[in-house]
């Protein structure tokens, strides 16, 4: 963005919030009004990115210290929240099975049995791209797979063929599906798990946010192999079968596999052992450094960036909260909604958490939008643990732009699909994905509540 740009955005956001300052001493109280202007500084911000997100997200503590909402310190204090370092254990996790090239070596024991026709094996592949995307980043996910989807459409593409078109879709929009399936799977998931704790006090451990997210992954992956099919029909046949590299494991992934299942294992039974969540990731981290498998030059694998911002959010929602910002905005959007019933508001909720990440990052609409739907929660008496959930879920559900998540750029990039393939694609499956997750937490989620 160039510098004139820049300003301008900023000065306009400034502005703004200045605006809502100076206008509002009849209808807030100081502390309101202050927490109002980090809110609307760092929406703006976010939403414009006229600086990096990055830099939006150590702004919030300053401006709540410069303006009296808290003190630096005490803003700063959701920086290393317990969901940051379940994050950083999931990175490094991630890293180490990336370092020693496990992911593909999964991947390809997964794909090379998958010989019945195109139709299965694409479903194969989405599957196999959605499991791996629960446990490492979205983005490492498609990169992996689409190298062997390219591998396996190689030399194969016929004029008309939609095979090489359904399949790098596919593993993009599988990717997607699969982070939100777990709490280490994308951000925003992990976001939701951190605002409902400092904002509600209410926990969601591992395993039970396999029991909202992971429904709708595997929902939303089978909605999404049959759009596709129907949409780009590719008719039955063989799969092409290119030769893939199966070299047997060494110590080093043989080891890091076991840390790797000692890890998924550890984190579905806290129940029984009592370690949190985030204890286990240190405990992993621990054994990943001290057995050797990565040492100090990993640490550049970790996105820094992501987990700052992360803090950020975390820091805005508890600006909102101890201000009482969040009640009034929730008393406002209680007039609002007043006679919308729970499935009115859930439906809300979910299609504007999808809208919203079209415009403004994955991480930044979490961000800015969980804080309000847990203060929609209070005013309601809708479970806040729904809304959260219905929040960290939608707001990775964008699947119409390359623009929109990085496995979407890696699928345009492969030049097997256009612009406006993905955007007719993209938007039916955004309107699925509210439908899916606002039917599951009006039916299910409430008995899991």
């Amino acid at each position: 963005m160039r510098a004139a740009r820049r300003a301008f955005i900023t000065a306009v956001v400034a502005s703004a919030a200045a605006a809502a300052y100076l206008s509002t001493p009849a209808l807030l109280d100081q502390g309101e009004r202050a927490a109002l202007v980090v809110l609307i500084a760092a929406a703006g911000l976010w939403i414009t990115e006229a600086v990096p997100l990055v830099a939006t997200a150590l702004l919030i503590p300053l401006l709540q210290s410069l303006l009296g909402v808290q003190s630096f310190g005490d803003s700063l204090r959701p920086f290393f929240d317990p969901v940051v370092m379940l994050l950083l254990g999931g990175f490094l996790l991630a890293a180490a099975v990336e370092k020693y090239d496990l992911d593909e070596y999964l991947a390809s024991r997964v794909v090379s049995r998958a010989k019945a026709d195109v139709r299965i094996l694409l479903l194969v592949m989405m599957i196999a791209t959605m499991s791996l995307s629960l446990w490492i980043s979205n983005t490492a996910a498609a990169a992996i797979m689409m190298t062997l989807a390219l591998k396996l459409v190689e030399g194969s593409e016929e004029k008309g063929d939609n095979f090489p078109k359904v399949l790098v879709l596919g593993i993009a929009y599988s990717a997607t599906l699969g982070g939100v399936g777990t709490l280490v799977g994308t951000t925003t998931t992990a976001m939701a798990a951190g605002t409902l704790k400092r904002l509600a006090g209410v926990e969601i451990t591992f395993l039970g946010w396999i029991l909202y997210g992971l429904p709708v992954s595997l929902l939303m992956v089978l909605v999404c192999w049959a759009l596709l099919l129907f949409l780009f029909p590719c008719g039955g046949g063989k799969p092409p079968t290119p030769e893939l590299a199966m070299r047997p494991l060494n110590r080093r992934q043989r080891l890091t596999l076991a840390v790797f299942a000692l890890s998924i294992i550890l984190w579905l039974t806290e129940r029984i052992h009592g370690l949190s969540s985030n204890v286990v990731a240190a405990v992993i981290t621990m054994i990943l450094f001290f057995s050797g498998l990565l040492d100090e030059r990993d640490l550049s694998r970790v996105n820094w960036g992501i987990l700052i911002l992360i803090g950020g959010g975390l820091s805005l929602g508890e600006a909102l909260e101890v201000s009482g910002l969040m009640n009034r905005i929730g008393e406002a959007l209680l007039i609002l909604t007043r006679g919308a019933g729970t499935i009115l508001i859930v439906l809300l909720v979910s299609f504007f958490g999808i809208v919203i990440t079209i415009v403004a990052s994955n991480t930044a609409s979490a961000a800015i939008f969980l804080p309000i739907a847990i203060g929609i929660a209070s005013s309601t008496g809708i479970s806040p643990t729904i809304l959260a959930a219905i929040v960290g879920i939608t707001t990775s559900l964008d699947f119409m732009l390359p623009v929109g998540t990085p496995p979407n750029a890696i699928a345009y990039s492969t030049g097997k699909v256009s612009l406006r393939e993905m955007i007719k694609a993209g938007l039916i499956l955004d309107i699925f994905g509210g439908l899916i997750t606002s039917a599951l937490a009006i039916t299910i989620w409430p008995h899991i509540a």
